[in-house]
């Protein structure tokens, strides 16, 4: 039984944006500085004088996967990685960031755009952009290269013992040239398949950032009534 005139204190567990530490802060901070890289952390759960106070990301993290968006034309898999991860964490109830992911995460991709379905645009990244940022980072390219290079090597590898112990010898220089042919072929195909990824184009942000805020009133006006 907790004694008369002590305040109980509440603590609300915030995930930082920045470092993905925990940070525990009282229900009615508002904000508060991440105890692990000292970065602020916004409290979007406060209760301050028995109101709730709900704070709008929504800038912030349009903010965020344009940047991500910027990474993907740059080829750099992992900062766009970080950067959709901070945003998913920030608010996951927009169809942009799982449109995001399904191009990041492969293994997932059609659960991601069934899920991205399900919510509104914030004008940052189409259903229609996820064909075309693909293959962003050229993995498959390198990979066709790699396979190449290793089947030419395992070529070479196999037939130099077999010329030199059947007296084969015009199977060696053969063999080579199979490699080298392999390989070429492989560059070829890399350079007619690359990606030709056009510049970040954005939306009707003003007016989709309006719609989603909208359509997340009308689900908490509903979730109220019930």
């Amino acid at each position: 039984m907790r004694p008369e005139g002590m305040i109980e204190m509440v603590l609300i567990a915030c995930t930082c944006p920045h470092c993905g530490g925990t940070v525990n802060m009282e229900e009615t901070m508002v904000s508060g500085f991440c105890t692990y890289c000292g970065k602020q952390v916004i409290n979007d759960r406060a209760v301050v004088g028995n109101i709730n106070v709900r704070m709008d990301r929504t800038a912030e993290v349009v903010n965020i996967l344009k940047l991500a968006k910027y990474s993907m034309y740059d080829r750099d898999g992992n900062g766009a990685r970080a950067l959709v991860s901070r945003a998913m964490q920030m608010d996951p109830n927009n169809s942009d960031v799982w449109y995001m992911d399904a191009v990041l995460d492969r293994a997932n991709a059609k659960n991601d755009i069934k899920r991205a379905r399900q919510y509104p645009s914030l004008g940052v990244f189409e259903e229609s952009e996820v064909e075309v940022y693909r293959n962003f980072d050229d993995s498959m390219s390198q990979t066709v290269l790699i396979v190449s290079v290793m089947v030419a090597f395992l070529t070479v590898f196999v037939s130099l013992p077999i010329g030199l112990v059947f007296e084969a010898y015009l199977l060696i220089p053969a063999a080579l040239a199979i490699g080298l042919a392999l390989i070429a072929a492989a560059i070829i195909h890399i350079r007619r398949h690359r990606r030709n990824i056009p510049p970040p184009v954005f939306g009707d942000e003003e007016r989709a950032v309006a719609e989603a805020a909208r359509e997340r009133a009308r689900d908490e006006a509903s979730r109220g009534r019930k």
